[in-house]
C-alpha cells in the first residue's frame, strides 16, 4: 500500500500542465481577433470545419486542428496577472483566441526562453511559441483548399463558353489548391460555369490562361494550383 501511495503522488508530480483543460477533439467553436485583421470565426460541423467569418465557406480541417492543439500545450510556469498584464502585452493582447468561449489572451514573450505569456481568467502562463504563426497567419490560409465544396457535384460546365466533357467534370472534384489568397484588383481569364443538374445550383470561377489560378469572384478569394489540369 505505502509502494502504491508512493508511483501515484511521483506519478502527479511528473504530470504535464496544460494550458487549459479542453480536449482539441472536442472543440465545436473557435474565434480569432487579432488587431488589424478580420476577425476568423470557426464551426465544427457533422462533415468538418467551416468558417462563418470572414469568408463563409469550407475551412481546412488540418489547419483548424492545429489551432486547437493549442488548448493542450504544456505550460512551463504560472503566475497571478496582477497589474501586469500591460506590461507584456497581454491587455488587450496580441491575438485573442475563443475555443468554446473560453478567451486565450496571447502576449509578448519573456527575453530569457522566449516562451510566450498567455492570459487566460486571472491567470498568466508560459508556453512554448511554436504556434504563434498559426495565430498570425491570415483567415485565407484557413479556407479549404478543394475547390469544389462538399455539397456540389458538377453536372455540366462550360469553360470560356466551351462545353466540359464527362471526364472534365469528374477531375474537377479532385482539384485542390497548394494555397487559397485574397482576391487582387487585377484579374483575367477565361470564366468557367458550373451547374449540379439543369436549372440547379451553379458555381463560377475565373480560371487563368495558364490553369494555375481559379478565382471565385463570389466569395473574393484565388485558389493556386501547383499544377493546371492536363484538359
Amino acid at each position: 500500500v505505502l509502494s502504491y501511495g508512493v508511483h501515484r503522488e511521483l506519478a502527479r508530480g511528473q504530470r504535464v500542465q496544460t494550458l487549459t483543460e479542453l480536449a482539441p477533439d472536442s472543440i465545436a467553436e473557435i474565434r480569432l481577433e487579432r488587431p488589424g485583421q478580420e476577425h476568423v470565426a470557426l464551426v465544427r460541423e457533422t462533415e468538418g470545419w467551416r468558417m462563418e467569418s470572414p469568408y463563409r465557406v469550407a475551412a481546412d480541417d488540418e489547419r483548424i486542428g492545429q489551432l486547437g492543439r493549442i488548448a493542450a500545450t504544456q505550460v512551463f510556469r504560472s503566475m497571478p496577472e496582477g497589474d501586469g498584464g500591460s506590461r507584456l502585452g497581454l491587455k488587450p493582447g496580441r491575438a485573442l483566441l475563443h475555443l468554446d468561449g473560453l478567451v486565450l489572451r496571447f502576449g509578448d514573450t519573456e527575453p530569457i526562453d522566449q516562451h510566450r505569456y498567455v492570459a487566460i481568467g486571472g491567470l498568466i502562463h508560459l508556453i512554448g511559441d511554436g504556434f504563434q504563426h498559426h495565430l498570425l497567419a491570415p483567415a485565407e490560409d484557413y479556407v479549404s483548399r478543394v475547390l469544389m465544396p462538399d455539397d456540389f457535384v458538377p453536372a455540366a460546365g462550360t469553360l470560356g463558353g466551351k462545353p466540359l466533357d464527362d471526364q472534365a467534370l469528374v477531375e474537377l472534384g479532385a482539384l485542390s489548391a497548394e494555397r487559397v489568397v485574397r482576391l487582387g484588383d487585377e484579374i483575367s481569364g477565361r470564366l468557367l460555369n458550373l451547374t449540379e443538374t439543369q436549372g440547379g445550383r451553379g458555381l463560377r470561377f475565373l480560371v487563368s490562361a495558364d490553369g494555375r489560378r481559379w478565382s471565385r469572384l463570389d466569395l473574393r478569394l484565388s485558389y493556386l494550383l501547383s499544377e493546371p489540369p492536363l484538359w
